[in-house]
């Protein structure tokens, strides 16, 4: 490496060191390993994916009580975030801020007002539908493409009072612009890529970017092949796929649009989700969504550990020190203070 190079990539890590990171989307299976390689990594603050997309209530209940036993066993390095300023009392500490998601609203079980229990429970974020149809709307593999349905909305009502973040990654078309209208606070797209870019049914169209930006929203830029790339043809993901997904979106919605999302897997089968959803349909939808599959997945940043070759990939293209910042988590940050109001 040259001294240039080498220059460049130690001014990189040590931007990346004092920066707030967050990864708005990982659905590893979490366990010690997993929380040393996101520490390892420079995350300050994740979106964990605390029960499966087919999980029911009991099954999220009882998914949530053991994330809150395995950050009480690993509390030097772990911590759940409830607020905006938890993130940033875990950066002061040097730990990782797990933040409660689902990818479904099925464990609601045709009830809103679960909403306030999970709530309590310390989940911040829901996603209204994962890839097929549920009672809410359509997920983003239904033909039909219908609309957020009243009890769709209900929820969405729920979640705006309770201050749970209405999340789109998985959400339809029309379910989508349906819920970034009749939500009252900013929508987010917690993990997805631009549709602009790459023509995959769960990337996001232009039209839903735009939308989801004017309401005060932001996007997180997932490493997964199929969505980065041309990857049911052949093409391997590379670092450069995913930051020419960050380019995308801030030439189409600027540099406050867009933040990271990742998506990992470290750790599950390959149908980990699918499998335990309607009989393994789920599987299936998920494979045509995904297409060619090769596990373990080979990601545009490999893992959670990787994530400084973002920073240095921006830095290398030119984006000011306070911009890259902005995409590593300051984006995020100040969405979640919006909707969480603190």
């Amino acid at each position: 490496m040259s001294s240039k190079n080498s220059a460049v990539a130690d001014g990189a890590m040590k931007l990346h060191q004092r920066s707030i990171v967050i990864d708005a989307l990982d659905v590893s299976h979490f366990d010690r390993s997993h929380l040393e390689k996101m520490h390892a990594g420079g995350i300050t603050a994740c979106n964990a994916t605390v029960a499966m997309p087919g999980a029911n209530f009991r099954q999220s209940v009882d998914a949530i009580r053991d994330f809150d036993t395995l950050i009480e066993a690993n509390s030097d390095i772990a911590m759940h975030a409830l607020s905006a300023a938890d993130i940033e009392k875990a950066k002061a500490a040097g730990k990782v801020a797990i933040v409660y998601g689902f990818q479904n609203a099925v464990g609601l079980e045709g009830d809103p007002k679960l909403v306030k229990v999970f709530h309590a429970l310390g989940v911040r974020i829901i996603q209204l539908t994962y890839m097929t149809a549920n009672v809410l709307g359509d997920g983003c593999l239904e033909p039909r493409n219908g609309g957020l349905t009243v009890f769709g909305k209900a929820v969405v009502r729920e979640l705006n009072k309770h201050k749970i973040i209405v999340d789109l990654s998985h959400v339809g078309e029309r379910t989508s612009l349906d819920a970034i209208e009749y939500s009252e606070t900013p929508v987010a797209i917690s993990h997805a890529c631009a549709k602009g870019l790459v023509n995959n049914p769960r990337n996001k169209s232009d039209e839903v970017i735009k939308a989801v930006v004017a309401r005060g929203g932001v996007m997180g830029i997932t490493s997964l092949p199929n969505f980065v790339c041309d990857f049911e043809n052949g093409a391997e993901p590379t670092l450069e796929d995913y930051l020419k997904q960050i380019d995308y979106m801030v030439e189409l919605a600027g540099i406050d649009s867009v933040g990271i999302g990742m998506d990992y897997v470290d750790g599950q089968n390959p149908n980990f989700s699918g499998t335990r959803m309607w009989g393994g349909t789920m599987a299936q939808a998920e494979r045509k969504a995904v297409g060619r599959t090769v596990w373990p997945m080979p990601y545009a940043v490999p893992d959670s550990s990787h994530m400084a070759i973002v920073t240095e990939g921006l830095v290398k293209r030119g984006y000011r020190d306070e911009d890259i910042q902005k995409v590593l988590g300051l984006n995020w940050l100040r969405y979640f203070r919006k909707v969480w109001g603190d």
